[in-house]
């Protein structure tokens, strides 16, 4: 794949390296020179250095061929700025932003572009971590947050199925893992001992 990413701060840099070692085209646009830096002294990709919301070092940096694009600067308006011009004006097939403020990510879901929150990141790792609930995780699909846990089947449930589980208000049994392999549950669904349950819950 060919994949511009921009920003070269700590996430920006690392994720270049990783993806230039799959052996992805990489090309990172920053407009300081110095934070090219951050990048592992074997990167074999492209530097790019300039504003990353002028079209014409988008272009430089081969937008016009690109599979991919992540916007991870600092700044969520640059990161909204870019993205937007890389899916409406290039058409990027892929485009991901890091924002840091939630409230933003409404925004960006508006404009049809995936996002990945830190914040909301560490505030669902935190909060598992304080309620004991590690198997809990969140994504947000649109405008809205759900949540996925896992339940393990108690020995009152073997032999049973889908019906004979309470899954609590507002959740669902969305499948259930067995022998390390996910399965969608269906009527004809009979759990067994070993089975774990994946409940979901719309958050907000």
């Amino acid at each position: 794949m060919n994949i511009i990413i921009i920003g070269c701060g700590k996430v920006g840099s690392r994720l270049a390296d990783v993806m230039a070692r799959q052996g992805h085209g990489v090309v990172v646009v920053d407009n300081e020179d110095e934070n090219f830096r951050n990048l592992a002294p074997d990167f074999n990709g492209i530097r790019v250095a300039g504003v990353p919301i002028d079209q014409d070092v988008l272009k430089e940096a081969g937008i016009e061929s690109a599979d991919a694009l992540a916007a991870v600067t600092p700044d969520d308006n640059v990161n909204i700025m870019v993205s937007q011009v890389a899916k409406e004006i290039f058409k990027v097939p892929r485009v991901i932003a890091r924002i840091y403020n939630p409230l933003s990510e409404r925004v960006f879901h508006e404009f049809g572009l995936d996002t990945v929150c830190p914040t909301n990141l560490t505030v669902n790792s935190i909060y598992s971590m304080i309620t004991g609930d590690r198997e809990a995780s969140q994504f947000t699909f649109g405008n809205n947050t759900f949540s996925f846990r896992k339940v393990p089947i108690t020995p009152e449930l073997e032999g049973r199925g889908p019906k004979s589980v309470d899954a609590g208000n507002d959740s669902v049994l969305y499948g259930f893992i067995r022998e390390n392999e996910f399965k969608f549950i269906d009527k004809d669904t009979i759990f067994k001992k070993g089975d774990v349950i994946i409940v979901s819950a719309k958050v907000n």
